[in-house]
């Protein structure tokens, strides 16, 4: 029998120290989503809650034409009113992103566009493909379906 013990504890020995080998130095994971960030140069100046952009909902009255033929999209197409990140509002509206993010905060930000940028075009252009819907619009198999289930 202690040629068997011998040969069982070598095995557990091997286990422990595969499973071992497999654990990697691992740093704790975020208590909330609030807590990433995104990298690449990136500040979170723009964010409302960590890495995820606060959204700016922007009057496009005043560069309706512009955009029109920036994105190739007749102007009756493009919606009067976009939300865009907070770094793109300020931008293309004329003011400070700090000024932007204190009416983030409140749950009030808008402001009216008076100039465009590719940043801008890029978001106009995805809320139009998206039928206007920032949230990828209508989710539907295109016809009536019928789940038999």
């Amino acid at each position: 029998m202690t040629g068997r013990a011998v040969k069982l504890a070598a095995a557990v020995a091997a286990l422990t120290l595969a499973i071992a080998a497999c654990k990697t130095n691992q740093t704790a994971a975020p208590a909330s989503a609030g807590e990433v960030s995104a990298s690449g140069g990136a500040t979170t100046a723009g964010t409302g809650s960590g890495g995820i952009p606060a959204l700016v909902n922007v009057n496009l009255q005043n560069v309706l034409n512009d955009l029109s033929v920036a994105i190739k999209v007749d102007r009756a197409n493009i919606p009067v009113n976009a939300q865009v990140p907070i770094d793109v509002a300020a931008n293309v509206c004329g003011v400070s992103v700090s000024a932007l993010a204190a009416s983030v905060a409140s749950g009030t930000a808008s402001c009216t566009a008076k100039t465009t940028s590719p940043a801008l075009n890029q978001a106009v252009q995805q809320q139009v493909a998206a039928g206007g819907n920032v949230g990828g619009g209508d989710q539907t198999m295109g016809g009536t379906t019928n789940n038999m289930i």
